[in-house]
């Protein structure tokens, strides 16, 4: 295969997009694993293909595009970029003006809750990217039914996806969330999912009317098979809401009714109307599971549930961990896949691990060592080692940081096995110590482990004046009034002991202070999330920062008798 697509893009018969558009399944995981052989091959032949497709763009012309044969060639006539360097060329294509990053206009705006600043990032995508973006999606769907046979066939999905917007640009181009392309596109393939709730629940701006909704039909379903999204707090949100909201649900289910949601708008009540039938054998089965247990507990509304697919790696990987007692002991998990509103960039393929292959047609990369140094490609980094990602992509981004460390966890034939770790800006550095903030908050967890303390929430603030780490933790309601003092000794020791830099800056050099954690009252982190999304969106895509640059609301810490 590889040979053949080889001498396919040799003769310029076909570029990349079109052969992954045109592949069926088994062709295309066929490919993927091929290509897994051959990294620096691939990784040269996508860079010759999206140049070769920018070379008589404004963008192409100015960066000489005509004059590039290779990587080197491309690497002297393209610096690395960031977000601001393609703002004003962004804003431009918004308005419909062709040729500027890639041939022709935008077909849609990808944007995020994660921002630059103030403004919402507005990515340009182009066809071949689109294409890209919905084979590593079909790749995704490919290993999680080789690891469950026919489970897409089967039962009920339930995706945990932002809002989608029905925002257009001033050109009238569309502007969506990443997650919502993800949907759509699984919705309208040749097997399309089947959704555990009407599609018309994600026009409802308001978040309480739309989590009730989301309940009540997904609750109803006792077939539901899959649930995936990024952030699994969120199910455990939805799962808690169904809880406090049991009564409600189950008469609307046995009415075929959605009462209990409030006021909704009629137009969208027309269309879920269409879509909802009495269950009064089902309502019955609830009412039961409610009577028996004292509350609505998921591994016995949804018994047959087989795979949860969400974030298994960073600062939101531990929400698993949370929800795991609620689910089946039968429950598998996967991860959903490292990716950002920039694209879609490795390929999970193994239950309970976040790595995975990186998705070399898609894009071209290189990696920035986290300890310093070149540049590196795809065929040259190391396992275990750390890298900042930059990448060039079919959508006009070149040579771009997105501003994420991964770490290489093992090998798929020669092709890296990636790993989200965090964002590159969250690294403590007081006393030029450069400590990622996630060592701080991972070892927290550890040593709160180890004595019963859950936390909810951690984040943590450098304070550069007191020379010290401020972690600001949230716990469960069962394990709060902890001692504060006591777990930040203990963590203090423990990276002392474990991470030589922390050790150095505190006994030998003496530039910072042993870190303290500061209890925080229940429901600070659901604040949060409500800070950071805006209305219609839900907390599904948000990423809270481990690191924060300043500290938070005094009112949210709890205080000491």
């Amino acid at each position: 295969m590889i040979q053949k697509l080889t001498e396919i893009l040799q003769k310029g018969a076909k570029k990349i997009s079109e052969i992954l558009a045109e592949s069926a399944p088994a062709d295309l995981y066929r490919l993927a694993m091929e290509s897994y052989q051959s990294p620096e091959e691939i990784q040269a032949m996508v860079l010759s293909q999206i140049v070769e497709f920018a070379r008589e763009t404004e963008f192409g012309r100015k960066h000489h595009f005509h004059e590039i044969e290779n990587v080197d060639d491309f690497r002297r006539h393209v610096p690395v970029s960031a977000w601001q360097d393609y703002e004003i060329l962004s804003d431009r294509m918004t308005n419909g003006e062709p040729d500027i990053l890639f041939p022709g206009k935008a077909t849609l705006f990808i944007t995020s809750t994660g921002t630059t600043g103030n403004k919402p990032k507005l990515i340009p995508e182009s066809m071949p990217d689109a294409i890209g973006r919905n084979a590593v999606m079909q790749l995704r769907m490919i290993s999680m039914n080789r690891h469950f046979p026919g489970i897409l066939n089967k039962g009920y999905v339930f995706p945990l996806s932002n809002y989608i917007p029905g925002g257009k640009t001033s050109a009238g181009i569309p502007v969506a969330y990443a997650s919502g392309v993800t949907l759509d596109q699984s919705m309208s393939g040749s097997q399309p999912l089947r959704i555990a709730f009407p599609v018309a629940v994600f026009a409802v701006t308001n978040p309480v009317i739309r989590d009730y909704l989301l309940m009540r039909y997904a609750v109803q379903h006792k077939d539901l098979m899959i649930i995936a999204g990024n952030n699994a707090g969120r199910i455990r949100e939805l799962i808690s809401f169904a809880d406090a909201h049991a009564d409600a649900i189950i008469r609307d289910i046995e009415m075929g009714t959605f009462d209990g949601a409030g006021a909704i708008e009629p137009a969208i009540c027309n269309q879920l109307e269409k879509e909802t039938k009495p269950d009064p054998s089902r309502a019955a089965e609830l009412r039961l599971i409610k009577e028996q247990n004292g509350w609505l507990a998921p591994k016995d509304y949804w018994p047959d549930l087989q795979l949860m697919a969400f974030w298994l790696s960073a600062s939101v990987g531990h929400y698993i961990r949370d929800v795991k007692p609620l689910m089946s002991p039968a429950t598998r998990y996967m991860d959903i896949g490292y990716g950002a509103s920039e694209g879609k960039f490795n390929i999970p393929s193994e239950v309970d691990k976040a790595a995975g292959p990186l998705s070399l047609l898609t894009a071209f990369y290189e990696f920035v060592p986290v300890d310093g140094g070149a540049p590196l490609l795809v065929h040259q980094l190391e396992d275990n080692k750390s890298y900042e990602m930059v990448i060039t992509t079919w959508a006009g981004l070149y040579r771009y940081n997105i501003g994420d460390v991964i770490k290489v966890e093992g090998f798929t034939g020669k092709t890296p096995n990636i790993v989200f770790q965090y964002k590159s800006g969250e690294i403590l550095n007081i006393a030029e110590e450069k400590i990622p903030a996630s060592v701080i908050s991972d070892t927290i967890r550890e040593v709160a482990a180890t004595v019963g303390i859950v936390p909810v929430q951690i984040q943590i603030y450098p304070d550069e004046t007191g020379r010290i780490y401020l972690c600001y933790l949230e716990p469960t309601p069962e394990t709060e009034g902890f001692d504060a003092v006591a777990l930040g000794e203990k963590t203090h020791l423990r990276l002392a002991k474990s991470n030589i830099i922390y050790n150095m800056m505190i006994y030998q050099q003496k530039l910072i202070k042993p870190l303290k954690i500061i209890e925080m009252k229940h429901g600070w982190q659901r604040y949060l999330y409500q800070v950071k999304t805006g209305a219609g969106q839900s907390s599904t895509q948000v990423k809270l920062p481990v690191m924060i640059k300043q500290q938070p609301d005094a009112a949210w810490i709890k205080e000491l008798f």
